[in-house]
């Protein structure tokens, strides 16, 4: 009898392990809530973004429930069907890539590219390091370390790719410089020549060849200024933090008044 009951529990209890297990990346990470506009997402959006890989691209469009992921969205970008590609920060998941785009979105009243950097708040222990041992003197020097995130904007470019505005906020500044940095060294500044550039909370350096370039950090983003490497082009916005979320409405970043 207390066999038969264990071998119900067990099962009871392994059913519930790999019902969570599915439902995990269903649900934003503490850096994806906390930096980016994960409320704009519908519950569809939530799911159909959710566990992408590194390197992977999502477009989300300014209405709800239409999005595209992986090859289908690069090819609108390389296709010229999407003109922006935004890159998120140290932390964020594929749901945070997808709000971050949304959010943008809706403020261009235009569909937005994002491309993915990391598997939340678990990437924080990689991904941090590599942004202030190995991102910020790369930045410096002007030399391209690797980086899905970095490789992937690359070949987009290579596949012609022609953006016209390129966000980033955190360390995504200085994957999209990583890029643009790669292009410039290898002797393909043409491929992003005129393009423009506005990064939020880090700053960075970038190659000849933009056609605009803009940075902004909230006077109260400690993340931000001790990340940053390059003051160059850069406003101060009074009272702000490190987050994109409208959520804070009294300390979020506006990008909205920005972009």
């Amino acid at each position: 009898m207390l066999k038969k009951l264990l071998k119900g529990l067990s099962a009871i209890l392994l059913a519930v392990f790999f019902s969570a297990a599915l439902a995990i990346p269903a649900f934003a990470g503490t850096a994806d809530v906390t930096y980016y506009n994960v409320g704009c997402l519908t519950q569809s959006e939530t799911v159909g973004t959710a566990g992408l890989d590194k390197g992977d691209v999502i477009v989300m469009y300014p209405s709800d429930d239409q999005f595209y992921v992986k090859t289908t969205a690069e090819n609108l970008v390389i296709s010229g069907a999407v003109s922006i590609v935004a890159v998120p920060g140290v932390g964020s998941s594929s749901t945070g890539a997808a709000a971050f785009a949304k959010h943008i979105a809706k403020i261009k009243n235009q569909p937005v590219a994002a491309i993915v950097v990391g598997y939340g708040d678990g990437s924080i222990y990689t991904e941090g390091p590599q942004g202030y041992y190995i991102g910020r003197p790369s930045n410096v020097a002007g030399v391209y370390y690797e980086e899905p995130a970095s490789q992937k904007l690359v070949d987009l470019y290579a596949a012609g790719a022609q953006p016209e505005l390129l966000v980033g906020h955190s360390k995504g500044n200085m994957d999209i410089a990583n890029a643009l940095f790669k292009m410039y060294n290898e002797g393909h500044q043409s491929w992003y020549q005129g393009v423009t550039f506005k990064t939020f909370g880090c700053g960075v350096n970038v190659p000849l060849g933009l056609g605009c370039f803009a940075q902004y950090i909230g006077t109260l983003d400690s993340v931000g200024y001790s990340n940053t490497v390059s003051w160059r082009n850069m406003t101060y916005v009074y009272g702000r933090y490190h987050t994109t979320n409208p959520f804070y409405a009294a300390t979020y970043m506006p990008i909205q008044n920005y972009l």
